[in-house]
């Protein structure tokens, strides 16, 4: 299974290292819960930002022991004016003034991604309530690794009998095709590094040309620029995810299609909307174990989270978060 699969990859590390992972929302049952797990099993070290007092008491409330977990306070970090100033000479370009830096830095999830840009984490996990979501610290603050226009994001759907990729799903609203072949550039790499072979599809109403309209041809028009890219791997579309997925569609659909022989795991939807819904379809009704979303393109592991996760899911994300962080 593939969580099993980043948790070996984990007990491995050559070095003997446990990467140390932040969750920017201390307040949360959920996220007390999950760094419990994760202290039971070993592989990380799991820290908090909050107030140390009021995080133990609400965590000695639930029955938790943290034991020895780091807590970081914004409030009480004697670097916090240092990390104001580096924030402000991130985003004055942008027309931030020293005020707002200093006030947004303090903040659970803009604090969290200066520590991880700052290597006083490996990582972080964020993203339980609205106004904790990581995508905008991770990409003012932590930054684009080289190469990369823009952050993506992938979901991993997993079932007892197959693995799938579904991107974008979090991050790119309406995506043209060049931003949606630099996803699947993304994926690829992603899907790659977790020793999976990549078969890409992108996705339409329409499969081979058997319907019109702008929404057809920028898909089209996708798959021609992924396929400029040399990724060297199976790229096909557009196309219905059904012909995508399944040979004996494909055959009847689009027989010159390399999916005729063998399904896409990977599926590169037209925008946010498509993939939002269906990995929830999937895991909601499909029963698929969705981990994710897995943010891709960035200098460090950043993670986020369902509103509607669990501590469990919480501990995965921190897991994966930790696996991706040996990698960079």
């Amino acid at each position: 299974m593939f969580l099993d699969s980043m948790r070996d990859t984990l007990k491995a590390n050559p070095q003997g290292k446990r990467q140390r992972i932040l969750f920017a929302e201390a307040d949360e049952d959920r996220t007390l819960q999950g760094v419990r797990i994760l202290q039971d099993e070993g592989l990380t070290v799991p820290m908090l930002v909050g107030d140390a007092d009021k995080v133990r008491k609400k965590a000695r409330e639930q029955g938790l022991d943290l034991g020895d977990v780091e807590i970081l306070d914004p409030m009480r970090d004697k670097r916090i004016d240092e990390y104001a100033a580096k924030y402000f000479d991130l985003r004055k370009h942008k027309g931030m003034t020293e005020d707002e830096a200093a006030k947004k830095i303090r903040e659970p999830h803009y604090y969290g991604a200066m520590l991880v840009h700052e290597e006083r984490a490996d990582g972080m996990v964020s993203g339980l309530n609205e106004a904790t979501k990581p995508f905008k610290p991770a990409f003012e603050i932590i930054k684009l690794r080289d190469g990369y226009k823009r952050a993506s994001s992938v979901f991993v759907l997993e079932w007892p009998e197959r693995l799938l990729f579904f991107a974008d799903c979090a991050v790119n609203i309406d995506p043209d095709a060049e931003t949606l072949a630099e996803i699947a550039h993304a994926t690829i790499e992603t899907v790659r590094w977790l020793k999976v072979e990549p078969r890409v599809a992108f996705l339409s109403f329409s499969t081979y040309g058997s319907a019109k309209g702008p929404e057809v041809e920028k898909m089209q028009k996708a798959v021609a620029i992924a396929r400029e890219k040399n990724l060297d791997c199976v790229i096909d579309g557009e196309m219905q995810f059904d012909a995508a997925l399944m040979p004996k569609i494909a055959a009847r659909k689009a027989p010159k299609s390399p999916f005729a022989e063998e399904g896409a795991n990977i599926f590169i939807f037209p925008d946010l909307n498509c993939g939002n819904i269906a990995y929830k379809i999937s895991e909601r009704l499909g029963k698929a174990r969705a981990t994710g979303p897995m943010l891709q393109g960035l200098n460090k592991p950043v993670n986020d989270v369902s509103r509607g996760c669990s501590a469990e899911d919480m501990a995965n994300a921190a897991v994966l978060t930790a696996a991706l962080a040996m990698r960079m």
